[in-house]
């Protein structure tokens, strides 16, 4: 090899090597590189140092400040719309310009002696390819996907993938399909794909699956349509046809086949049809401005027959057909969907497959799609909004009660008594022998008044006192229910006593097992509402309340009495209004004493040998209702 050559290939090898190292470097070496370049050589002052700090300042504003102060030309492209927050302290210039255009994507390119700093432009990616064929080769099935598709790019999609050659017809490969098909056989996917595209398949004997274009009416019928339009025409068929505004006709039959009528309504229509079984049957009917779903609706009532739209082509024919079968959701809005089909009539469920779809709140039903329409509509009538009935309760509970206590009781205690009570505003003294021996004190010396002491253990109580009381209880519970469902509110107290079972076991030596049991005694004031509201806004009110009360202990151990109050009563108001219930009043009257046999009944002496208890006591219930329908 000459030195020539020699130096030739080396230099190669370094632009090769030089290459390969700059591709290898990012965006952002690339431009630190150019800029250094520039701070040595003609753009000096990208060497300056700068010292800033700004707060929320536009990035326009942040590198003018930057330029000003190191007498550069900088140029920001304006749509760049960016808030900057930096603290700078003793930094170059070009570190400044690297580091915003690391932190904000920007690009920096130089005309002379001017930077020019602008936004990155993002290139999107391209969008993933849509598979429209998917075929698995270990099961043999199929599944199609494809919206406004011509018939020629999803017939190459299907040979590509599965292997299975599909032929279009002339004229059809750029007619628009749509399809979504999920794994199934390639024959029957191919059958299901061009039926809901309005065509038809047919598979030759190499093998070879041919899509041609279906007629909307079969060619056995072509004869019988023709005949149809010319009778018609010249009034031959005892029917009479008139189109009115839009999709809306007037027909007149008289015993005129079904399938004449469906030729001759589509005819005049100008709508698309296939018969997929013919049609048996006459009729006789005069309808005024129906449109043709309408018809087929009325003369296909109690037949075995049924229609469907395809792609704007009605499917007529025998309703046993598996392209007579249709899925659809039928969804409520105001009632749950749970048990909703136990109030349908049995008529309207018969020959559909529902279930229920709680996350939606409505129903999916199979079947033919005349019966679903009936269960659809039904539900429609039913699905109205529910009432909500806020009900205030206030319940009013008075006692009122007297008890007047006077009289005189003195006798031997166990020990010696304490005096103590009260004397202001009632009298309630319990005196003791030391208080009474020095009111004797108090009396001797007057006179030829000579009194005795008593004995220590003596007592003496005096009592007279007048109680008055009033006890006004009131609740004022909220309650909110649906129309037709009940509400309750239940407030209790809850008392227990003990319970104690001795069980001895043995007969010669016998021993004992004590068993305590607390049990709870409720007392409870419980009312329960069921509004039913009708259609003038009034409310019929079944309303049921019970109110316990707890009485003495008979003993310290024994349960506590317990006393009910309770009615039920059947009511209708008006809305908003206000209505009493209750006034059940309990009256009670207690007079107990004792006192000296005789002495005791003479007036004003019986005050001093006596003593006497008198008590009144009058409750009264009260409880106000009022119902209020919220919109």
């Amino acid at each position: 090899m000459t030195p020539k050559l020699n130096k030739f290939f080396i230099s190669v090898l370094f632009f090769a090597f030089l290459i390969l190292s700059l591709k290898g470097q990012d965006r952002f070496q690339l431009l630190q590189n150019r800029l250094d370049s520039l701070a040595a050589g003609p753009i000096a002052a990208l060497n300056e140092k700068v010292n800033v700090s700004v707060t929320n300042v536009s990035i326009q504003e942040f590198i003018r400040g930057i330029a000003n102060s190191s007498a550069l030309n900088i140029n920001v492209d304006p749509t760049i719309e960016v808030q900057t927050v930096n603290n700078f302290t003793n930094v170059r210039v070009t570190d400044v310009l690297i580091f915003l255009c690391r932190q904000y994507n920007l690009n920096i390119t130089v005309i002379g002696s001017i930077l020019n700093i602008s936004k990155v432009l993002q290139v999107d990616p391209p969008p993933p390819q849509k598979q429209l064929v998917i075929y698995d080769r270990n099961s043999g099935l199929v599944s199609l996907q494809c919206t406004n598709e011509e018939l020629a790019t999803v017939a190459k999609a299907f040979v590509d993938q599965t292997g299975y050659n599909l032929v279009p017809a002339s004229g059809l490969d750029r007619v628009q399909v749509s399809a979504y098909i999920q794994k199934m056989s390639v024959e029957g996917a191919l059958e299901k794909f061009t039926f809901a595209n309005n065509l038809k398949i047919r598979k030759t004997d190499d093998q070879v699956f041919l899509i041609e274009k279906n007629e909307p009416v079969p060619v056995q019928n072509n004869n019988r349509r023709g005949a149809v339009t010319q009778k018609l025409k010249s009034g031959e068929s005892g029917m009479v046809i008139k189109r009115l505004s839009g999709d809306s006709i007037s027909i007149v039959a008289d015993k005129i086949p079904l399938e004449e009528i469906i030729i001759g309504v589509a005819d005049e229509l100008h709508l698309d049809y296939f018969l997929s079984s013919p049609v048996q049957g006459e009729a006789t009917f005069k309808i005024r401005a129906v449109s043709f779903p309408a018809l087929l609706d009325f003369i296909f009532r109690n037949t075995s027959y049924s229609y469907q739209t395809v792609n704007r082509v009605y499917v007529i024919g025998d309703n046993k057909g598996r392209e007579m079968k249709e899925f659809r959701m039928v969804q409520l809005q105001n009632r749950p969907v749970t048990k909703i089909v136990d109030v349908v009539p049995g008529e309207l469920t018969r020959d559909l497959d529902i279930k229920e779809f709680p996350e939606l709140n409505g129903l999916l039903v199979g079947g033919l799609p005349g019966r679903i329409q009936a269960l659809e509509s039904f539900l429609k009538s039913i699905d109205q909004v529910v009432p909500v009935i806020l009900i205030e309760v206030l319940v009013i509970d008075i006692k009122n009660s007297h008890t007047v206590s006077t009289g005189i009781e003195a006798g031997l205690g166990d020990k010696p008594a304490q005096t103590n009570g009260g004397v202001f505003p009632g009298v309630d003294m319990s005196l003791g022998a030391q208080s009474i021996n020095n009111l004797i004190n108090s009396f001797n010396g007057f006179g030829t008044i000579k009194l005795g002491k008593v004995t220590p253990n003596f007592y003496l109580n005096l009592k007279a006192m007048e109680n008055d009381g009033i006890i006004d209880i009131r609740s004022t519970p909220k309650l909110s229910t649906l129309n037709g469902h009940e509400a309750e509110m239940s407030i209790g107290n809850t008392e227990y006593y003990l319970e104690e079972n001795s069980n001895i076991y043995g007969s010669l030596s016998s021993s004992q097992t004590i068993t305590r049991v607390y049990k709870e005694v409720e007392a409870k004031l419980r009312v329960k509402i069921k509004p039913i509201v009708s259609g003038d806004d009034q409310i019929t009110l079944e309303i049921e309340v019970e109110q316990g009360d707890f009485t003495d202990r008979i003993t310290q151990y024994a349960p506590p009495g317990k006393v009910n109050r309770t009615f039920i009563s059947l009511i209708r108001v008006k809305n908003q209004e206000m209505i009493l219930l209750g006034g059940l009043e309990e009256k009670r009257k207690r007079d107990t004493g004792s006192g000296v046999p005789l002495l005791a009944r003479i007036p004003v002496i019986k005050w001093l040998f006596s003593s006497n208890t008198s008590e009144r006591s009058k409750s009264k219930l009260n409880i106000f209702i009022k119902p209020t329908i919220i919109d």
